[in-house]
């Protein structure tokens, strides 16, 4: 048995995140200038104790994520996952609010509380799936204690932890650059979530 630490860090902010987009796999946009300003903001304030503890660094590969990797662990190597792009939105891809309101697919998924699938979009369990594989992957070594920082997307942090945890997918709605830090216990080919909670980079807590 090994025990991993793994934290979870949503991306920067792009300019379809500012217009509250649904910016999905199908969209591989840049952060924008406030993005980019923020996670070097951020890298300044993180604790030199927080880096020192860090064993290895994932990013999934799309620009967004690549780029905010690159930005708050600048000079650590970053391996790069391909199961962890975003969710493909389908329909809502590229959309916002104000562009679907009054729209009957739209609230019929508002209605279905999220729960129903978005019409041409990844199906959750897919989603689910995959992320998990991609955690398996930058898990790696399952009987080495390792801590491990992966930068990836809202729709991969909700499927991980829903599952690990079994609690609703919507309740780890992550913004842009916070963070989840999981405590994990691998035992051969099995992982088990035995803590989690959100994590301020900041702080180091």
């Amino acid at each position: 048995m090994a025990r991993k630490t793994v934290y979870l860090i949503r991306h920067g902010k792009t300019a379809g995140n500012i217009e509250r987009r649904y910016i999905g796999a199908r969209t591989d946009e840049p952060l924008c200038e406030e993005g980019i300003g923020d996670a070097e903001k951020l890298r300044d304030e993180i604790p030199d104790s927080f880096y020192a503890k860090t064993d290895k660094v994932f990013s999934g590969p799309m620009l967004r994520a690549r780029q905010t990797a690159h930005i708050l662990f600048e000079g650590h190597d970053i391996g790069i996952i391909d199961e962890l792009t975003e969710t493909d939105f389908g329909y809502f891809e590229g959309k916002n609010y104000s562009e679907l309101n009054g729209d009957p697919l739209y609230q019929k998924w508002i209605d279905g509380g999220g729960a129903d699938p978005i019409p041409g979009a990844e199906k959750r369990e897919d989603l689910i799936a995959r992320s998990y594989d991609g955690l398996i992957k930058a898990l790696g070594d399952l009987t080495k204690d390792e801590c491990i920082s992966i930068v990836c997307h809202g729709g991969n942090i909700m499927a991980l932890l829903s599952y690990l945890t079994g609690r609703n997918y919507f309740d780890f709605m992550t913004d842009n650059l916070e963070c989840w830090v999981m405590d994990l216990e691998t035992y051969d080919k099995r992982i088990a979530s035995i803590t989690y909670d959100r994590f301020y980079l900041r702080n180091g807590t």
